[in-house]
């Protein structure tokens, strides 16, 4: 039997590792951060409690229609916002902005509608949460039974389509040359269309698993944020492999430098907890700036060996100790005069 401890990691680990490859899609087929993407998944566990709670739909049931509304919505955003900035030739920077913008729009739409939920229907909807709708095997609960096999088989397919298909090998060389590969006949608006329609679904997979799994509201977008750019960061932002190994590494660093904290310095460390995977990817990519994936990127100029870069990691804090410790006396000094 496993512990709470050990269920509560895998089910994260299946969510957060869903949420970094869909993060993964845009940025690699984009070139710019979407700080969007875990507001669509708000927004599908949004359509999943409504359906939940005003259709009487079981919460199951309300996952397909969660990530078919959010990828048609990711598809529109495409069409609408994105494919049109392009055009005007802005770069990837303006595109960074203008979805920072949007998820304060979508956080702001949220928040109406928890307000007009809780005035019309008298039911808050700042906390809630799908354990009573869920399932038990054998004291297991039914999300870990969902989730994380649903994790493995989107893995396999991804490998599949990305390694056995003719869209997946068109999509993988979209991303590395657009222009090369319009010349060479490849479909590339019908693969970017493609690209954003996946990204809505797994956000909408996501946003309608997280309910099952904690007590969830309409305003849990930082938090998520946090974890799938730093899961996608540490991983490699240019393969899709690099984000599923992210997602994964950075909840187990989060929990095992949590749960390491506390035996240390008490419980009162939890409230750091978000804190311990950025200090964790700071250091992994002081080693391997490009990510853990970057190591195996034959195609990049060869980079030091890690001893080296280990020595001079160190030999640059030993100097930036000497410089504190320098400034710190000189201060005293003029102060004891």
């Amino acid at each position: 039997m496993l512990s709470p401890i050990i269920i509560g990691i895998l089910i994260q680990v299946s969510v957060v590792v869903i949420l970094c490859v869909g993060f993964t899609f845009t940025y690699m087929m984009e070139k710019f951060p979407n700080f969007a993407h875990t507001s669509f998944a708000t927004l599908g566990t949004m359509f999943s409690y409504t359906l939940v709670k005003i259709n009487g739909f079981n919460p199951y049931q309300a996952i397909p229609f969660s990530m078919l509304t959010c990828g048609f919505l990711c598809l529109t955003l495409y069409l609408f916002v994105v494919r049109p900035i392009k055009a005007t030739g802005a770069r990837e920077i303006t595109l960074t902005f203008a979805f920072f913008a949007l998820a304060e729009v979508i956080a702001s739409i949220l928040k109406i509608y928890s307000y007009w939920f809780a005035t019309v229907r008298g039911t808050s909807i700042n906390g809630f949460y799908f354990f009573t709708g869920d399932f038990t095997w054998q004291g297991y609960p039914g999300v870990l039974l969902v989730a994380f096999p649903l994790c493995l088989i989107l893995v396999f397919c991804l490998y599949f389509f990305l390694t056995r298909t003719k869209q997946g090998i068109a999509f993988r060389a979209v991303a590395e040359n657009e222009t090369l590969s319009s010349s060479l006949g490849v479909n590339v608006e019908a693969i970017h269309m493609l690209s954003w329609f996946l990204t809505g679904l797994l956000a909408g997979l996501a946003g309608g698993i997280i309910p099952f799994w904690k007590y969830s509201g309409l305003d849990y977008n930082d938090e998520f944020l946090i974890l799938v750019m730093t899961g996608s960061i540490m991983g490699g932002l240019s393969t899709v492999a690099g984000a599923i190994i992210g997602g994964v590494l950075v909840v187990i660093s989060q929990k095992t430098l949590t749960l390491l904290a506390i035996e240390m310095f008490g419980i009162g460390t939890v409230v750091y907890e978000s804190i311990y995977p950025m200090l964790f990817v700071v250091i992994l990519l002081f080693l391997q700036p490009e990510g853990i994936m970057g190591a195996f990127d034959k195609t990049r100029t060869p980079s030091r060996p890690l001893r080296i870069r280990v020595t001079s990691v160190l030999a640059q804090i030993r100097t930036q100790l000497r410089r504190l410790t320098a400034v710190s006396r000189k201060i005293t000094l003029f102060l004891s005069r």
